[in-house]
């Protein structure tokens, strides 16, 4: 995206406590979104622990003075960001929870969504127990502070399913948000390369050449799904499918009855490329209970992997998916459901194909630009008033 040259050039303060692409869907969000921009405007990073490298950002250490309990250092990350860049920039871009941002580009669900959608007695109870809570009191304070409306502040859903989220909690906003979905980088397919990386993929970890491979990726194992893929995976119990896990979790909360998906099942922690894993697998499994977009599924139809996928009710980015274009799953708890899907893919190569070709050719629509666009468009209203 080229900046006109009448165009103002911006000093942005970017606030996040995690700035790290390896992180979770808002960390990733941040520091693709960041890099474009900082080759438009001045940008400057305040974060408590930084991953990431950049000549053209300028990098600030907030102190993490505490790690628990985690809502005090969420107070002090607003208080110390707030006190180093209040009147120093043109514009102060969060994608944490802090009181004093211009934009705020929102990642996950409200806070207070559990109090909107509680009724009658448990709606009193849930109320009352917050009196008792320091954490909950401390959360829902700092979250109705950034929800305020006021002239210099504007904000940003990450998806269709967020903003109704954040709709239903604070209908005030209706009307300043606007929607920047995630991006994709298409890289070039080398398949000689890919040939290797799959061969030395599979030697490492044991896995036949003419295995199955199934692809989980989550930082935190049960909410996305992966007992319920477990205990699919038991139902076929199958010695030729496969399954690797790469996040953050802990492999010792995840119960596997059976030996044969214990010796398929492969934990292999947090991976920094990710573009090397997603072409030595076949096919990516993400049977979350709750993503406000899901922009590993978009990264997996990029590397032509099929996907199979909750449906819109719980994963945002299924609702711009076919069932020409991925697996969808009415019911992601369901490892009846998702065991029949895996055989599916497994036993039928042609239907394997047709999603993987339909949901590459989706990817492509996809990019970075789309965000960026929204987002200085969002810019410039702060900008002018």
């Amino acid at each position: 995206m080229k900046i006109n040259m009448g165009d103002k050039k911006l000093r942005i303060a970017v606030l996040i406590r995690n700035y790290n692409a390896s992180g979770g869907g808002a960390e990733r969000y941040c520091v693709e979104l960041t890099n474009r921009l900082s080759k438009l405007h001045e940008v400057h990073v305040f974060s408590q622990h930084n991953s990431e490298s950049s000549k053209s950002i300028t990098f600030h250490q907030i102190p993490q003075w505490f790690k628990k309990p985690r809502y005090v250092n969420q107070l002090l990350f607003s208080y110390l960001t707030k006190r180093d860049t209040q009147g120093k920039f043109d514009i102060v871009h969060s994608h944490d929870m802090v009181t004093h941002a211009n934009i705020y580009t929102l990642h996950v669900p409200c806070v207070r969504t559990k109090w909107t959608q509680s009724k009658g007695i448990r709606k009193v109870l849930r109320w009352a127990n917050t009196l008792l809570s320091p954490r909950k009191m401390a959360y829902l304070w700092l979250e109705n502070k950034e929800m305020q409306v006021l002239p210099n502040r504007h904000f940003i859903s990450v998806s269709e399913y967020l903003s109704r989220n954040i709709l239903e909690s604070y209908p005030r906003l209706d009307g300043h948000m606007t929607i920047a979905h995630p991006g994709i980088d298409i890289q070039p397919r080398d398949e000689k390369k890919i040939t290797k990386l799959r061969q030395q993929f599979r030697e490492d970890y044991n896995i036949p050449k003419s295995a199955f491979v199934l692809l989980f990726v989550a930082h935190g194992f049960k909410r996305k799904g992966l007992p319920a893929i477990i205990k699919a995976l038991e139902i076929l119990n199958n010695k030729d499918i496969h399954v690797v896990v790469a996040g953050s979790g802990n492999p010792k909360e995840i119960q596997i009855n059976s030996p044969v998906v214990q010796d398929n099942t492969h934990f292999i922690g947090v991976v920094k490329n990710m573009s090397k894993l997603y072409p030595v697998t076949d096919t990516l499994i993400h049977p979350t209970l709750g993503d406000t977009y899901g922009m590993v599924v978009l990264e997996a139809m990029s590397h032509k992997l099929p996907v199979i996928v909750s449906s819109a009710k719980y994963c945002g980015f299924s609702e711009h998916l076919s069932s020409e274009e991925a697996i969808i799953l009415d019911n992601p708890r369901s490892s009846k459901e998702i065991s029949k899907n895996i055989e599916l893919l497994n036993n039928q190569p042609e239907l394997h194909n047709k999603i993987s070709e339909n949901g590459s050719k989706k990817s492509k629509k996809i990019s970075w630009n789309s965000a960026l666009k929204v987002t200085i468009q969002a810019y410039k209203q702060i900008d002018s008033r």
